[in-house]
């Protein structure tokens, strides 16, 4: 953040006072029993040879701590991982399926002041970090199509969703797979910018979870 040639006791009005609350909410974890492979089989009129699959993913994410902070300090880029918020759960296709699973994050219900549509307002998604197969699914806040990079206006924009891990970018996860997964949620400094625009802004939303069945893998 640029710093102004205010005096001390008078920047600390400015403070950034986002409140962060994101609720730890989970939208599967049912097993799903249903005719997942065709009947049809050409040349082939043996329909014994058709499977139900038994689909069983679930995730301990509703029993993760949520993230609730009403001061996010802005930090450098380099220190998201130590100094940002986050919250970590697991994702898990149990032994009970015979069929992979795939799946996306998003977040729902979400709501944003107007002056944390952001560039400086970022989020990652890390998937089993500092393993051999670590993915990683990340972005900002920012909302090119109103351009309100800058504006103060504390305005709150309700009943968003915003896709983290999107339909094309779908993890798949094997029969008896647990994934890892850690959310970041940070405003980033630049030294070269004046960002009190960004302080005393709002910001709540719900991390949801979506898994299908798939052949892939199989």
């Amino acid at each position: 953040m640029k710093k102004e040639s205010t005096p001390k006791n008078e920047m600390t009005k400015y403070s950034i006072m986002v409140l962060v609350f994101v609720i730890s909410i989970v939208l599967i974890g049912m097993s799903l029993s249903y005719a997942y492979f065709t009947a049809s089989f050409k040349g082939n009129t043996d329909t014994g040879q058709n499977q139900t699959a038994i689909f069983n993913v679930t995730t301990n994410l509703q029993n993760a701590s949520a993230i609730s902070n009403v001061e996010l300090a802005i930090i450098d880029p380099l220190d998201y991982k130590t100094k940002g918020e986050k919250i970590s759960f697991t994702v898990s296709n149990e032994n009970t399926s015979n069929v992979n699973g795939k799946y996306t994050i998003k977040l729902v219900e979400m709501s944003l002041s107007k002056n944390l549509f952001s560039k400086y307002f970022k989020w990652e998604l890390c998937v089993n970090e500092g393993s051999a197969n670590e993915k990683k699914y990340n972005g900002t806040f920012e909302d090119t199509s109103q351009a309100l990079e800058g504006t103060e206006e504390k305005t709150e924009i309700s009943n968003l969703t915003k896709q983290l891990i999107t339909d094309e970018n779908a993890i798949l996860l094997n029969i008896g797979a647990t994934d890892n997964i850690t959310f970041y949620i940070w405003l980033e400094n630049d030294d070269a910018v004046n960002q009190l625009y960004l302080t005393e802004g709002t910001f709540s939303g719900k991390l949801s979870i979506d898994a299908v069945p798939t052949k892939e893998g199989l």
